[in-house]
């Protein structure tokens, strides 16, 4: 995990010199696109491969918006506006994982857990920092390109919003990369890619002249930046 989400200390480092770390704040740190990619990354790693998209787009915003001693409220609304209020078994997932334990439950007006991974408990960035890259993600999965469409898809496509463009000005990654952030068979990922073109959330997507790469170009490139400017329309129901 890179050291810019993921502090490196030790579990026995002392609350204090933790929070000295998060307070340091670093004017041109990374971007939200980047801190949700590298958080998309950490998850593959911590959470089951065969982990579900709406367990996945969960435990990013836990992950996100937890404390320093690993707690999280999750309110209902974003629940709702994540689009997987009617997945009650991303909870009990991530409970079963050993990630999180949430002592209630969700209510009607949602949910308090606890985080029981460490590292994600130890993050470096500043509280603010990291809430602003889950509102991106909310923001992302609330495009009415993808809006309606299942979690995985909204999975997908929020990875690959994530990434932003290399030398040759379009957004690349190995498709075991992408198959991994988001817990699918590789071989799901190609219907996955049209249907994100025939919604226009992509333009267009190739394979990299090595196979296992992928190209694609975001319909709405401009739209998909820090400031939230382009997404400011998408209202959150």
């Amino acid at each position: 995990m890179p050291d810019t989400v993921l502090a490196t200390a030790s579990p026995a480092a002392s609350l204090k010199r933790i929070r000295q770390r998060q307070r340091r704040r670093v004017p041109h740190g990374p971007s939200e696109q980047v801190r949700v990619r590298e958080m998309l990354s950490y998850l593959a790693a911590a959470l089951p491969a065969r982990t579900s998209a709406a367990a996945r787009l969960l435990a990013l915003q836990c992950a996100l918006r937890s404390t320093t001693a690993g707690k999280v409220n999750i309110p209902a609304g974003l629940i709702r506006g994540m689009r997987i209020a009617s997945e009650p078994s991303a909870f009990t997932e991530l409970e079963a994982a050993g990630w999180l334990r949430s002592p209630t439950g969700p209510t009607h007006t949602g949910t308090s857990m606890e985080l029981l991974d460490t590292a994600v408990r130890m993050q470096a960035p500043a509280r603010a920092d990291r809430a602003r890259a889950a509102n991106w993600i909310l923001l992302t999965c609330q495009m009415s390109e993808i809006r309606q469409l299942g979690a995985t898809p909204r999975l997908l496509a929020l990875a690959l919003a994530a990434h932003l463009p290399d030398e040759t000005g379009t957004p690349a990654a190995e498709q075991e990369v992408l198959a991994r952030m988001c817990g699918l068979p590789l071989q799901e990922l190609t219907p996955l890619l049209d249907m994100l073109v025939a919604t226009r959330f992509l333009r267009s997507w190739a394979h990299g002249a090595v196979p296992e790469d992928l190209h694609w170009e975001l319909a709405r490139r401009t739209h998909l930046t820090s400031s939230f400017s382009g997404l400011e329309s998408d209202r959150v129901t």
